[in-house]
């Protein structure tokens, strides 16, 4: 009986993590903040998202103060940019193997690729997008030699994005021999990323 006991209040515990780990706050630019459930999902300048109480909503993203949400979420600041003779040049994360795509070299880089290649569409101004960096750095170092990462900012690239209907942040695509073969739409965890790139690699 006390073993059932035991097992009992570790499992409760393991849960207990699992949840405070998958929750998100939104501090609105009014000071109130928005307990979520998950981390939200930006789509066409809105958040959408579930309260604690298991209710839908939306905050319009101009409504939030993404300054004080990345830090109450600890995610990084955004990349540091410096102007250069004319040329804005944007501090890049240090990961092994990620390449920066462009709407200029996408066919060539994913399409016509022999290697699968996972793209993750983000934007600059996406708190959600910079929180999963250190899952996709590690990801592009795991699986070098079978695996490319890239990075394609939706901002300046805008007719790739429309070509594969990314409307949320952040989406990640793997491509393989030319189509997309999985999908993880919105804030993943890497072991999420991991098990869709196992089951379609």
């Amino acid at each position: 009986m006390r073993r059932f006991a035991l097992r009992s209040v570790i499992l409760l515990a393991a849960l207990s993590t699992a949840w405070c780990v998958a929750s998100w706050k939104l501090v609105l630019k009014s000071g109130r903040t928005v307990e979520c459930d998950g981390a939200p999902i930006a789509v066409n300048g809105v958040y959408l998202f579930r309260d604690s109480d298991g209710k839908d909503g939306s905050i319009a993203t101009d409504q939030v103060d993404q300054e004080k949400t990345d830090r109450a979420n600890h995610v990084a600041p955004p990349p540091r940019q410096w102007r250069l003779i004319g040329e804005t040049v944007t501090e890049q994360p240090r990961a092994a193997g990620v390449r920066t795509l462009s709407d200029a070299d996408f066919d060539a880089e994913v399409l016509r690729s022999k290697t699968p290649v996972l793209v993750d569409f983000w934007a600059p101004w996406c708190g959600y997008c910079r929180k999963i960096e250190p899952s996709i750095a590690s990801i592009s170092g795991e699986y070098l030699g079978r695996l490319k990462v890239g990075k394609l900012d939706v901002d300046r690239n805008r007719t790739t994005a429309n070509r594969y209907h990314v409307a949320g942040l952040p989406t990640l695509l793997l491509f393989k021999e030319g189509r997309v073969v999985a999908a993880i739409r919105g804030y993943a965890r890497k072991s999420e990323m991991v098990e869709m790139l196992q089951s379609a690699l």
